[in-house]
């Protein structure tokens, strides 16, 4: 099963590695580096502002160490027609589990470790506390971790143990306990809470799997969501096929579609404002990259640094709004429409150029709300509609031309 378990691997890595590639492109390194520098230098501000003996900070410590032990769940990579052909072989399946858990727990460590560094300076800035406090706060997280990571495989299995069940007493109560008594009374105390909380669960996934019979079902969906949600992130740089697209029904946004006037002129601009009202692939992508533009621009102080993250998120929503020209190329009955290509781009350019000035307007918005800079707020405004201007005019319609000829 050990074998099994590191080519499933191989052949998972391999395909983490092939989308790894579109998510990395220039474009998104280039955004993420002004992110990660945004972000780090408006902690970096924020931390003069603070001193020791604050009475939030503890709290504040205790829940981003709360909110860490969450992230990084176990990768089993089961398969559904597993339940199938390793049914025979189920007393073999905890070998595998525990070949899972030692890969899954890698990544979640690094996740804890990074999450610890992170949170040093404000800990030392906020509480006079010594390296070996940190270090046995530290302990006590990854400690936590790996019982996580060990509870999730005693899900795999039927077990009727109901308090094993329950997410809120495991994933929430007891760590915030162990936590708050690691950080708040003795870190001490928190390190042996952590142990024998860690011990408990061993004892009861170690000593009772032999005995109970493999939840399949639940395991291999488990399975499938987590897999589902990386398939996601994925999908807002490139086409997956394991996600299908879907369409929702929102009668709230009628008014918008219900101002197109029904000409021939509109048809592609009817229905290319359809895939980003109701349909979930684009519209997600639109919506989430605009809210998490605005989220940066509420840390970010440095004027500069608000222009060029703006401009920066107008392009980068424009770029991921490309392919959706595509979008209705595989419907048979568009190509009987007697629409030219140039309307079907003139379209486009003015659905594209409407949802990136609505893009433009609410972070022209959040920096005068959050900065209270009208001065800056106007610049970015002023910059971000030349943008526009030039990506509906020049840069899109010179992706879009060559890829349309070329087919």
């Amino acid at each position: 099963m050990s074998k099994l378990f590191r080519q499933r691997l191989t052949k998972h890595l391999s395909e983490m590695a092939r989308y790894l590639r579109y998510v990395f492109n220039d474009h998104f390194v280039i955004a993420l580096m002004f992110m990660v520098g945004g972000l780090g230098f408006g902690y970096s501000n924020g931390l003069k502002g603070l001193e020791t003996g604050i009475w939030w900070a503890p709290y504040v410590v205790i829940f981003t160490l709360l909110l860490l032990l969450q992230l990084g769940r176990l990768a089993t990579l089961m398969n559904d027609a597993d339940v199938v052909f390793l049914l025979p072989r189920e007393r073999s399946m905890h070998a595998y589990f525990i070949n899972a858990k030692n890969y899954s727990e890698i990544m979640a460590m690094l996740i804890q470790i990074v999450g610890w560094f992170v949170l040093i300076p404000f800990i030392r800035v906020t509480d006079d506390v010594s390296w070996l406090f940190l270090f046995e706060l530290l302990v006590t997280q990854l400690i936590l971790k790996d019982a996580f990571l060990e509870r999730e495989i005693v899900l795999r299995y039927q077990y009727r143990i109901k308090i094993i069940q329950s997410s809120i007493l495991f994933k929430w109560l007891l760590p915030v306990i162990v936590i708050g008594v690691s950080y708040l009374v003795n870190p001490v105390f928190g390190l042996v809470l952590a142990i024998i909380l860690n011990i408990g669960i061993r004892y009861i996934s170690f000593n009772r799997w032999q005995k109970v019979q493999i939840d399949w079902n639940k395991a291999i969906m488990m399975e499938n969501n987590r897999m589902l949600g990386i398939y996601r992130f994925f999908n807002l740089f490139t086409n997956v096929p394991s996600i299908t697209g879907s369409v929702k029904r929102r009668r709230y946004l009628d008014f918008i579609v219900n101002r197109i006037k029904p000409t021939r002129e509109n048809t592609y601009l009817y229905l290319f404002s359809r895939s980003i009202l109701r349909g979930t692939e684009f519209g997600s992508l639109y919506l989430r990259l605009t809210l998490l533009g605005m989220v940066l621009l509420v840390f970010i102080q440095q004027q500069w640094l608000i222009v060029v993250l703006t401009i920066l998120f107008i392009y980068l929503i424009g770029f991921q709004l490309i392919p959706s020209y595509f979008h209705f190329d595989d419907i048979v009955f568009t190509h009987l429409y007697p629409i030219n290509e140039k309307q079907k781009l003139d379209n486009f350019s003015r659905t594209t150029a409407i949802a990136l000035s609505i893009t433009a307007v609410l972070l022209a918005g959040t920096t005068l709300i959050a900065q209270q800079d009208w001065k800056t707020a106007l610049i970015s405004l002023v910059l971000e509609g030349i943008e526009i201007l030039l990506l509906v005019k020049f840069y899109i319609p010179g992706r879009l031309l060559p890829n349309k000829s070329s087919n």
